[in-house]
């Protein structure tokens, strides 16, 4: 829509002067039009089939006077027809209409994001069952359950840390040697710590924290959290869901890395409904036990064999494969 606005105005003039219909008649062009080679009737610049791209800027239009007539309908939800599409908008109440945020949900394409993504996401969530952003990071994102969780008293579960150029390769911290490694190890700490056999279709495993050379912090439960792919980049581009799944994470299991101060309560948090944690697991070790004893060659294994664990010491009885 920037560019239907850059060639013809300010969308929201046309819409207070006549609902946008002289502007959707001046991008309407027939296929008599096309028929008869007739020029393009708008101010709009382009390259190509003269009524493809009209229809799709006049499209915009019409999901732009949609979204007005919307807003000032009320707080009763209203039904959008849209071709073969029928869009479900949630009641607004009676607050003044925000008109940058209007043409935003009525916009279809990249372009009418102005090629901003994040812009392009939020107005899907927005006319989503989430509501919000903040909502869907709330409804989406699984931790694991507190009593599993401390059993492991906030401790990492493998001695790893992130160097993706040296993945595999061994070094030390502190004077105790770890494992470098890409974002393996923590997912493998997640999955087998909640007795979990796959890891799902597009989904993720991100750090509340990043501490990427923290190793008492990578492949610590309280540190990671399940996405979906779609807002997994949130966790580490958005400041807002940081603080949000910080707190969220504090708010379970009282943790924090070390030298990190509890983290502040978010203003929209107890607005949102947060989807229960996966279910406890009543013995961690024995359950991350059954789980490497699987996969003797697995490189979280082998280091854990090597360098020690949570729960076992390196080389030790603890550490191997369980019959």
């Amino acid at each position: 829509m920037s560019r239907v606005e850059t060639h013809h105005g300010d969308l929201d003039d046309f819409y207070e002067r006549d609902r946008c219909r002289s502007l959707i008649q001046t991008l309407t062009y027939s296929v008599d039009d096309s028929r008869h080679g007739r020029p393009n009737p708008s101010k709009i610049p382009f390259v190509g089939d003269v009524r493809n791209n009209l229809a799709s800027y006049k499209s915009s239009v019409l999901w732009y006077v949609r979204f007005r007539d919307t807003e000032r309908s009320g707080p009763t939800a209203t039904s959008i027809e849209l071709g073969s599409q029928d869009v479900r908008v949630a009641p607004r109440g009676r607050e003044k209409p925000d008109p940058k945020r209007t043409r935003q949900l009525a916009a279809r394409t990249l372009a009418d994001f102005d090629l901003d993504g994040r812009s392009a996401f939020e107005a899907l969530i927005e006319l989503s069952r989430y509501g919000s952003v903040a909502q869907a990071v709330a409804s989406l994102t699984l931790f694991s359950h507190p009593v599993t969780v401390h059993q492991a008293d906030g401790k990492a579960i493998f001695r790893s840390i992130r160097d993706q150029r040296r993945v595999g390769e061994r070094a030390e911290i502190d004077g105790c040697p770890v494992l470098l490694d890409d974002n393996k190890s923590p997912t493998d700490a997640f999955l087998w710590a909640n007795g979990l056999s796959r890891r799902g279709r597009d989904v993720q495993f991100n750090h509340v924290y990043a501490a990427s050379r923290d190793p008492d912090s990578y492949t610590s439960l309280a540190n990671i959290c399940m996405t979906p792919a779609f807002i997994a980049k949130l966790t580490d581009t958005s400041a807002a869901v940081r603080a949000l799944l910080r707190f969220r994470s504090f708010q379970l299991y009282g943790w924090t890395p070390k030298d990190i101060e509890p983290p502040a309560r978010p203003d929209e948090y107890e607005s949102l409904e947060w989807a229960a944690p996966l279910p406890a697991v009543p013995d961690l070790r024995a359950t991350i036990e059954r789980a490497m004893a699987t996969k003797p060659k697995d490189r979280t294994v082998k280091a854990a064999s090597e360098l020690g664990w949570l729960f076992g010491a390196p080389d030790s009885p603890q550490q191997r494969p369980v019959p």
